[in-house]
């Protein structure tokens, strides 16, 4: 019968093997209508139109994205079909040759939940200058996933992009960041957010021998230090303790550019008295590295 003719949204009927974890639901077509009316699934999930009745009835599917069916829509009593729905939308159900309200159906996809993201950093105290690996995995396990990397660094109110990274196998993701300052990172996937980590940033202390007695330190951050006071130690072995010799002030120094970006020299020049071949070195307490950064402490040199 023309009347039969399958129309052209059939055109998109394809032979396709259903996701393993898609769930199917059943609407059966008898002579009293469809049973049920109404279904809801998720995205990925199918439906499968079964025709119980004793004459042959054609199926129109209505909606705004594609679907897919395993056979045609027209179907002879006795014969299925299987449709899935990838995409998330409201679609309609006909019969075009029955105008009964009964031969009217609704079927709804839902969105995919939304997964969880875990997030880990490693270290979580780095110096400044290091390298911070993030880690973690999307709750789904779902592979090629692209996810937003966000920073929100000390002294600023909001989160900035700063990278991105794709899940693999499992839904895993690593992704390798530099922060300047002490810095709170957040990952996003859609409307799906990470928990906050806040990685901590030491400044790099570099203290140097310059001659009998005479030492230089040099302070490197994405701030200046100048003004600030660092302690000249020396370690004690019989005690297993380092004693502060010296207290030096810092002055600005150079603006030197690094591969990360430029970096503010602090510095200073300073006379101690302290026997030879002894183990020296410089420290930055936390009162002096202020909010944006953690105490720090230099490499240990001879006297």
């Amino acid at each position: 019968m023309k009347k039969l003719i399958l129309p052209a949204l059939a055109a998109l009927s394809l032979v396709i093997a259903a996701p393993v974890s898609a769930k199917t639901v059943t609407m059966a077509i008898t002579k009293s209508g469809y049973v049920p009316k109404t279904v809801s699934i998720a995205t990925g999930d199918a439906v499968t139109f079964a025709n119980q009745d004793t004459v042959a009835h054609q199926v129109v599917i209505k909606g705004k994205a594609a679907f897919t069916c395993t056979a045609g829509l027209v179907l002879q009593p006795g014969q299925s079909t299987t449709c899935t729905f990838p995409t998330a939308g409201t679609y309609s159900v006909s019969d075009p040759n029955l105008k009964s309200a009964a031969f009217k159906g609704t079927i709804t996809v839902a969105g995919a939940p939304t997964p969880a993201i875990s997030l880990q950093a490693a270290p979580r105290v780095v110096t400044y200058g290091g390298s911070v690996t993030l880690s973690g995995q999307l709750s789904n396990g779902q592979t090629g996933q692209t996810l937003t990397v966000l920073a929100m660094e000390c002294g600023s109110t909001a989160f900035k992009q700063v990278a991105t990274t794709t899940t693999t196998a499992n839904g895993a993701y690593t992704v390798s960041v530099r922060p300047l300052k002490n810095t709170t990172y957040e990952l996003r996937l859609r409307n799906s957010r990470s928990a906050d980590v806040v990685v901590k940033v030491r400044p790099k202390l570099a203290l140097r021998k310059l001659s009998r007695g005479r030492y230089s330190v040099k302070a490197f951050a994405a701030e200046s230090f100048a003004g600030k006071a660092v302690l000249f130690q020396r370690y004690v072995r019989s005690t297993g303790r380092w004693i502060t010799v010296k207290t030096a002030l810092l002055k600005a120094g150079p603006t030197v550019t690094l591969p990360i970006n430029p970096t503010t020299v602090s510095q200073a020049v300073f006379r101690a008295r302290v026997k030879a071949r002894l183990r020296v070195r410089a420290i930055m307490t936390q009162a002096q590295a202020g909010s944006c950064y953690v105490a720090g402490r230099s490499n240990a040199i001879l006297s």
